[in-house]
């Protein structure tokens, strides 16, 4: 199993994964041609692309998921009313490539589980992949970590979460209370404090990497969730390599 990071923030978010001879995008929330790009800097090309897994509608997800569906006969994956919701916004796209996710998906030997996230979204998945008895679980928007979240995040060898924002520069900063109250509810993001404490309570033996996603541009900094994190897992003696992500994209790290 390898996987990178293309680039996450407030403005795109994508992923790559790839198990055995299966790859997959997971969101595709930058233009096409910039996703096209990021792809090659980590020596991919999107004509290899099995399918795009989405995890929910909103534009930071899904900006060039229709043009590369179209331009590269790429199958989307997604739950039926995220794709009711967009299926204006991104244009026509062939039935052979609509897959509506209803749990788990499998690829020959690849099985991709599916679960729900809180978020202010029609719906919003999370994904664990399991493949050569490795397992990767993914959430890069949630507000809350309720006990399906726990029990899908459980055993895992990598852990993609995002940790959106941290608590204080949220309270201090510009945004209007609603959209602050927004921000930090159930259906919102995780902070800092919620994405240590989630992964110290899912996290086992197997657990070698953490990449921290979907850092807020106004209520956080990289340095600031990755101090963070880091001090709370160091408290429990969970020793992981810690990656915080940006925009730029990440090397290909291979799942051993």
């Amino acid at each position: 199993m390898k996987f990178s990071v293309l680039g996450s923030s407030s403005s795109g978010n994508s992923s790559f994964i790839e198990m055995g001879n299966k790859r997959f995008l997971i969101d595709a929330g930058f233009s096409g041609k910039k996703t096209i790009e990021k792809l090659e800097v980590i020596n991919k090309n999107i004509n290899d692309i099995n399918g795009i897994l989405v995890t929910h509608e909103h534009g930071d997800h899904i900006q060039g998921l229709g043009v590369l569906s179209r331009k590269h006969d790429i199958p989307i994956y997604i739950a039926e009313k995220s794709y009711n919701s967009i299926k204006e916004k991104i244009g026509k796209i062939e039935e052979k490539n609509i897959n509506f996710i209803e749990n788990s998906l499998c690829f020959e030997e690849c099985l991709v589980k599916s679960f729900d996230v809180m978020h202010d979204a029609e719906r919003c998945l999370g994904f664990s992949f399991e493949y050569n008895q490795k397992k990767l679980t993914y959430a890069s928007d949630i507000g809350f970590a309720d006990k399906v979240v726990k029990e899908n995040f459980k055993n895992s060898d990598v852990i993609v979460l995002e940790s959106n924002y941290d608590y204080d520069m949220l309270m201090n900063g510009p945004y209007h209370w609603n959209l602050k109250n927004r921000v930090k509810s159930k259906n919102g993001h995780l902070s800092n404090v919620e994405a240590a404490k989630l992964i110290i309570e899912v996290a086992s033996s197997r657990l070698k990497k953490v990449y921290l996603l979907h850092i807020s541009n106004d209520n956080n900094t990289p340095e600031l969730a990755h101090n963070i994190v880091k001090e709370f897992l160091d408290r429990e003696k969970i020793n992981v390599e810690l990656e915080v992500v940006t925009e730029k994209t990440t090397l290909i790290y291979e799942v051993l």
